[in-house]
């Protein structure tokens, strides 16, 4: 069903189905948006503790080894 159709349906109810209907999209939405903010503090709060440890150059993970005997003849 279509928003269109479903317009069309809620017009041919009562003053009083059409308020009650109104009341509660209203409350659905309220809901909804509710969870959806909740969601997104939850997902802000909880943060990863490993991001930024292992930044480095694209070639640390190749020359590793040598890189640290360079480091360990440097402070030496």
């Amino acid at each position: 069903m279509t928003v269109q159709e479903l317009f069309k349906a809620a017009q041919n109810l009562s003053l009083r189905d059409q308020i009650l209907l109104a009341s509660q999209l209203m409350q659905y939405v309220a809901q909804e948006t509710q969870s959806v903010a909740a969601e997104a503090s939850a997902q802000t709060l909880v943060e990863d503790p490993l991001v930024g440890l292992f930044s480095g150059s694209p070639e640390l993970a190749t020359r590793a080894e040598e890189i640290l005997q360079q480091e360990i003849g440097l402070n030496h």
